[in-house]
């Protein structure tokens, strides 16, 4: 095959599992939804550091070409006919409502979105033919187009599956963890766990991508992967330093390389905080550490000033205005107003990829930050990620910096938690002890509520009422590095950041 029509992705990490409806990893969202075959995907955005996210409903067709609402919620999809699979098996609405039946069973992720959808989980799909099928819920959801544009509640070939299912694995499991059934424009042709994974284009999907061939290599060692771009042996990659990165920029520009920022957020870098007792347990100490953070003047030390300061509850990849959120003359009467006139002292836990991976110079800034209005920071770094959950379940973190990413695009996901819909402001925090019956109401209605005016209304409802009591400082909207050759085009921003390779091919 020419080297032309073959497209090199060096990454940091290969997932080592390929089924979609298994435990997710970074690595796997980053990955797996480049063959997936969904009825929808979500409506990427111009790629840009000032690029807004479309709403959770604004989706494009995929295996459906075309979708209808009912007054109850109900969706009636109309499928894409003439769609094989790479080894011909035909897609039709059976093939829907098994998958559907897959995740439901399997799946540690579908449930949640499903609920959050209304799915009616007794009775999900009704066929209404061979390329018609309906969505069932019990009640109308702003959610259900969504979540089925995740990669989490892809469409499966059955009949490949069936193949390989046994009495003792039915749905396939194993050999779904190191293939793909799907009726996407890729399918899996060659793994090996932790080096790399081939993509050969499905030669019978109506997509016909230009590049017949994806190589997806794991390279840990960020400047390798610059080296193998600038080399011109790998075509893109991401993640880089951000010393590497601004070297992407500098050589780049003499080269066949270009290096820009995809998109900031809407991933967001959140100080998560236990309310409980102590100190934060009083929300002027909470609004204090808020006002107290520069977050510009961190951004354009630690990443480069591509980092989007993020304030408030939703960032503004979804079109939320940002206020500066820096006084330190009031973090510091906000502290004696609390009983604290001569500061306080506050522990934080962190993993060893806070500040793109350099937690050390991140906890050195924030420290001397912080102490200017009188707040004493004892930083612990944690390099173990499981001891960090483990430490987080065990509610034993006074608070903690970690990357919250939305479940699937819209910022309602980013408020909301699977457990029973309480909070979850741009966090983990409502797993902290925050509670507020106020806010829960609304993210009840939210849940019963179709897609519209009436939902966007709601929404900013719920992220005024978590921006007024402030459980968790959100600190930036993190951005996505896209470093590729200047010439191929294609790219766009996505809630859940991925490369879909079949939109790509040469700027001619």
């Amino acid at each position: 095959m020419p080297r032309s029509r073959t497209f090199i992705d060096d990454v940091p990490a290969l997932p080592s599992d390929l089924d979609e409806s298994g435990t997710p990893t970074a690595a796997a969202t980053a990955i797996l939804p480049s063959w997936s075959s969904g009825l929808v995907r979500p409506r990427g955005a111009p790629p840009g550091p000032d690029t807004q996210l479309p709403p959770a409903d604004s989706v494009v067709p995929y295996l459906a070409t075309s979708w209808s609402a009912s007054a109850s919620g109900d969706y009636t999809f109309q499928l894409r006919r003439g769609v094989r699979g790479p080894t011909g098996d035909p897609f039709t609405s059976a093939d829907v409502r098994w998958s559907v039946e897959r995740d439901l069973a399997i799946s540690p992720v579908a449930p949640f979105l499903f609920a959050l959808a209304n799915l009616d989980t007794r009775d999900p799909v009704t066929v209404l033919g061979r390329y018609a099928v309906r969505i069932n819920v019990t009640a109308p959801s702003p959610f259900l187009l969504a979540v089925l544009a995740s990669a989490e509640d892809g469409i499966y070939d059955r009949r490949l599956y069936l193949d390989h299912a046994s009495a003792r694995d039915p749905w396939a499991e194993q050999w779904g963890a190191t293939h793909s059934a799907t009726f996407g424009a890729y399918y899996v042709s060659e793994f090996l766990s932790g080096r790399r994974l081939v993509l050969l284009a499905n030669p019978y999907s109506w997509a016909d991508p230009y590049y017949r061939k994806v190589e997806i290599k794991q390279e840990p060692d960020a400047y390798r992967r610059l080296e193998a771009v600038l080399g011109g042996t790998a075509d893109h990659t991401t993640d880089l330093d951000w010393e590497d990165y601004n070297n992407a920029l500098i050589f780049g520009s003499h080269s066949h390389v270009s290096a820009s920022i995809l998109q900031t957020g809407p991933a967001v870098e959140s100080w998560l905080l236990d309310v409980r007792s102590g100190p934060l347990s009083k929300l002027a100490v909470r609004r204090a550490l808020d006002l107290a953070i520069d977050r510009a003047d961190l951004s354009g030390q630690l990443y480069s000033g591509n980092a989007t300061p993020d304030v408030l509850a939703l960032p503004a990849v979804y079109g939320q205005s940002q206020p500066a959120g820096y006084d330190a003359a009031q973090a510091h009467r906000l502290l004696a107003s609390a009983g604290y006139p001569h500061g306080v002292t506050l522990r934080v836990y962190v993993g060893a990829d806070v500040g793109g991976g350099d937690e050390g110079r991140e906890l050195a800034l924030l420290t001397a930050e912080l102490a200017e209005v009188g707040i004493t920071l004892e930083p612990t770094v944690v390099y173990d990620s499981d001891q960090l959950l483990a430490l987080a379940q065990a509610h034993r973190l006074v608070s903690t910096i970690e990357d919250v990413s939305p479940v699937v695009n819209g910022g309602a996901f980013l408020l909301i938690q699977d457990d029973d819909a309480a909070l979850d402001p741009s966090s983990l925090a409502a797993d902290d002890g925050y509670d507020d019956l106020a806010l829960n109401a609304l993210l009840a209605r939210l849940r019963q509520t179709p897609a519209g005016p009436a939902a966007k209304r709601l929404l900013a409802r719920a992220a005024q009422l978590v921006d007024a009591t402030v459980p968790a400082v959100n600190l930036f909207e993190l951005p996505v590095q896209n470093v590729t050759r200047s010439d191929i085009t294609g790219y766009r921003a996505y809630a859940n950041p991925v490369t879909y390779y079949e939109y790509l091919h040469p700027d001619r």
